[in-house]
């Protein structure tokens, strides 16, 4: 007669198998961020052809996260399958830059109005001098960590009005935006650390300002559509550009 006793081993697997499907999805999220942040900061550049073999061993990790993070990442417009050739980095066309901005006007001036009078002051005030931080130009840590702070900030504005589905949408377009920028802070060469100044911004929230916190933020965001435009119209050899599309 079987004994009733229960068994050491089925005691040990059944929490290794949830184990093992925990390791899976933390190995799935850890591929997913660390290719994510690549294309973000151009470190794999739009229209660079990308493979599983060679993510792989990128990132020292197996195939099977890979894929998952690459169906991820197609899912929001960041990879492009090429068929039997493979998937690619998403492209960044001029009609990209253009709608992105776009975008932003709409959804960030709506964002700042609702979190007027609703932020932490203090929250906002340490972010903020986050975001003043520099950057070293040409150091590829130091501008995402730069551009990081500054999202973090608009995340946390964005955020504090309510509309969750408003964040997510303003925290996507800054992801987007952020590849345009990163190619322009590499290649432009500009000797001057950049600084975001929020300060204006900051007090408008605080003091619940709706209006002049929208006013102020769409200022900031027409200035810098005029600063990438403006750019874009340079000559190739000057900001060598050659990772965007102009004909789109």
């Amino acid at each position: 007669m079987p004994s009733t006793k229960p068994r050491p081993s089925r005691r040990i697997t059944e929490p290794s198998g949830n184990a093992a499907r925990n390791r899976d999805a933390s190995l799935n999220d850890t591929a997913y961020a660390a290719i994510k942040d690549d294309i973000i900061s151009c470190a794999l550049q739009p229209g660079e052809e990308i493979s599983e073999a060679g993510l792989a061993a990128r990132y020292g990790l197996g195939k099977a996260p890979i894929r998952s993070a690459l169906m991820r990442l197609r899912q929001e417009g960041l990879i492009v399958s090429r068929g039997r050739q493979g998937n690619a980095v998403s492209a960044i066309t001029l009609r990209d830059v253009q709608e992105i901005f776009q975008l932003r006007l709409v959804l960030e001036v709506t964002a700042v109005r609702l979190a007027a009078g609703k932020v932490d002051a203090e929250r906002l005030r340490a972010l903020n001098k986050s975001a003043h931080v520099g950057y070293s130009p040409g150091d590829l840590q130091s501008e995402t960590a730069y551009l990081r702070a500054n999202r973090e900030f608009h995340q946390y504005v964005a955020e504090a009005g309510g509309n969750q589905r408003l964040a997510a949408l303003v925290v996507s377009l800054m992801e987007q935006h952020e590849r345009i920028v990163h190619l322009g802070l590499a290649l432009q060469r500009r000797e001057q650390e950049f600084h975001h100044f929020h300060d204006d911004l900051v007090d408008a929230l605080i003091a619940g300002d709706g209006e002049r916190a929208a006013a102020l933020t769409e200022s900031a965001l027409r200035g810098g559509q005029k600063k990438v435009m403006d750019a874009l119209a340079s000559s190739s050899s000057q900001i060598g550009l050659g990772h965007i599309d102009l004909s789109s």
